[in-house]
């Protein structure tokens, strides 16, 4: 139980720690950001919870031993990863997110097929995702044209082994 508490009051430190963080300045290179934060809090958490394991040894609430520490990490870095994947969703607005808050500002009256067309071609769902992908230098930038790098390559290559293996073809 000790695993679960402490794994799960870590990620809570670091994400509110985040979210203050945000509040007072969004950071350029937000995943970095991200990184830094939830490895800071994990290490100095892990170094805490190490104290007050010394302080009270019977404490039924903390770990006590090597593998406690070790599942409390793996748990807080699935959590952390879960969040990392899911963080861009969001912090943007995606192309579907932004059809159906467009929907349902419409109510009944609805909105017809060239209205969300003519939504899709907005800059502001598209620019700041390129800016993103170059701030977090998974593409370069180079005048007016955009080139996927090492980075960029590395990170998709599971995306695109995941797509082959469902057979879904080159969709998006």
């Amino acid at each position: 139980m000790s695993v679960l508490i402490c794994g799960f009051a870590l990620f809570s430190a670091a994400f509110l720690f985040h979210a203050v963080a945000w509040r007072v300045k969004k950071p350029a290179n937000t995943v970095k950001a991200l990184e830094l934060i939830f490895c800071l809090v994990l290490t100095v958490g892990v170094i805490m919870l190490i104290q007050f394991g010394r302080i009270y040894p019977h404490s039924l609430m903390l770990p006590h031993d090597f593998i406690s520490y070790s599942y409390i990490v793996v748990l807080f870095f699935s959590l952390f990863l879960v969040y990392l994947l899911s963080y861009p969703a969001i912090e943007a607005d995606s192309p579907s997110l932004a059809i159906v808050l467009h929907i349902s500002r419409a109510e009944d009256n609805g909105i017809t097929a060239e209205e969300i067309k003519e939504l899709l071609k907005d800059n502001q769902l598209v620019e700041p995702r390129l800016r993103d992908l170059v701030d977090a230098k998974i593409v370069d930038l180079t005048g007016s044209v955009y080139r996927i790098n090492k980075k960029g390559m590395f990170f998709i290559q599971p995306f695109i082994a995941y797509r082959k293996f469902l057979k879904l073809g080159k969709g998006g």
